[in-house]
């Protein structure tokens, strides 16, 4: 039964955020073209960069993803996929890309300094407690959830797995959701990108 509630559980969380009416029908599978006129909320994170904020957003293009370090699939795959995406861009169409962690107990922005550029040295993981990442997640319709620990300390976190690209008035372009492919996401990225 267990089981059967995490299955649930696990595919509600990765379903796409919820569409306001009149939004462009995606150019390929698993890409929503939103147009948000609404910028991203204020917020406050932690990089090791030092303090992140909207403002950081404004001025260029970001493909911003929620994840945790100790993630065993969605997480790492997702980067992988984007820096292929990345390598394939020419530097000035290139988006910035933004892992927020989920997990603050555990992805400290020294691991985040070393788990986010073994993707790709540009990449830029940040963090903040609940409150702090709340008014991000709330914007985009992500969510997440932390399982109790096990005997050995060790839980999973179940979370929204979709790729979210901000555009350079910090607001919200489009969502790909899982699964994703890099060709489309390539395709839709050097489309939308100007």
């Amino acid at each position: 039964m267990l089981i059967a509630g995490t299955a649930v559980s696990w595919k509600a969380l990765r379903r796409p955020p919820a569409l306001p009416d009149g939004v462009d029908a995606p150019p390929h599978p698993g890409a929503t073209r939103i147009d948000d006129a609404r910028p991203l909320p204020d917020f406050r994170l932690d990089s090791p960069r030092g303090p992140l904020t909207r403002a950081w957003l404004q001025g260029r293009w970001t493909v911003l993803f929620f994840g945790y370090t100790h993630c065993p699939d969605v997480c790492p795959t997702a980067l992988a996929l984007m820096a292929e995406v990345n390598r394939q861009m020419q530097p000035s169409q290139r988006p910035q890309v933004l892992f927020v962690s989920v997990d603050p107990q555990r992805d400290t922005t020294a691991l985040l300094a070393e788990y986010v550029p073994a993707f790709d040295p540009d990449f830029l993981g940040a963090t903040g407690q609940d409150p702090e990442v709340a008014p991000l997640l709330r914007h985009l319709g992500a969510q997440f959830t932390r399982h109790p620990p096990s005997a050995s300390g060790f839980y999973t976190v179940d979370h929204t797995a979709g790729l979210f690209l901000i555009d350079p008035q910090a607001r919200l372009k489009a969502v790909f959701t899982p699964p994703h492919d890099s060709v489309a996401v390539l395709a839709d990225l050097r489309a939308w990108i100007q």
